[in-house]
């Protein structure tokens, strides 16, 4: 990291450890970290050190895709947006769609990348949006389970995921909760509310 970074750059948090889990090929990995606390490092650190793959990033939005774009560009690392008519056979990260990700194009785009061993891993950031219940707002989101038919490593990034909506994000990911590795930081914050009654204060999470 610090040589991708500089020699100031320090982990923070849950950062080592999902890192590891990472490095070392378990699957599938969760992460739940604040925004702000350095989830993507966990895809970049890893294209950056493992020349010659190719980790797919699936990225619902379109200003995160720009400012991933930008980052990877200042730490040396390949990363291109997905267009099928331009498939990014040489490029560390591939930032996709969740509506390009499920679609025929992309999965012949995955196939060739594991016939080849470059397929090392695919990211779903902002994993939450698969528990997304509308049908009529990016259906797209919830087809995301998909991705477990790759065979590969499989990395999922949120801020938004309470503990009560694990086993369903699990059930719509089509893994076992015993399969998951999960890293999972504070990601409330401290709220001081007033007692009234002894004018005093207690400590609180939201």
């Amino acid at each position: 990291m610090k040589q991708m970074m500089g020699e100031q750059a320090t982990f923070r948090g849950v950062q080592e450890a999902a890192l590891q889990a990472i490095m070392e090929g378990e699957s599938p990995v969760v992460a739940v970290m604040g925004t702000g606390a350095g989830k993507s490092l966990l895809f970049m650190l890893p294209a950056w050190c493992e020349r010659g793959g190719t980790s797919v990033v699936i990225v619902p939005l379109i200003a995160l895709r720009e400012d991933m774009q930008a980052r990877c560009e200042r730490m040396g690392i390949v990363c291109v947006a997905w267009q099928p008519q331009r498939p990014p056979d040489d490029a560390q990260i591939v930032l996709v769609t969740p509506e390009s990700a499920v679609g025929g194009d992309f999965r012949t785009f995955i196939n060739r990348m594991k016939a080849v061993q470059k397929l090392d891993r695919i990211v779903i950031d902002e994993c939450h949006v698969v528990l997304n219940e509308q049908r009529s707002f990016r259906r797209h989101l919830q087809e995301l389970g998909q991705m477990m038919e790759a065979e590969t490593q499989v990395v999922m990034l949120t801020a938004t995921l309470p503990p009560q909506e694990e086993e369903e994000l699990w059930r719509r990911m089509s893994v076992k909760a015993e399969e998951v590795k999960i890293f999972r930081s504070v990601t409330t914050r401290v709220m001081w509310h007033i007692r009234w009654r002894g004018f005093g204060a207690r400590k609180g999470k939201r």
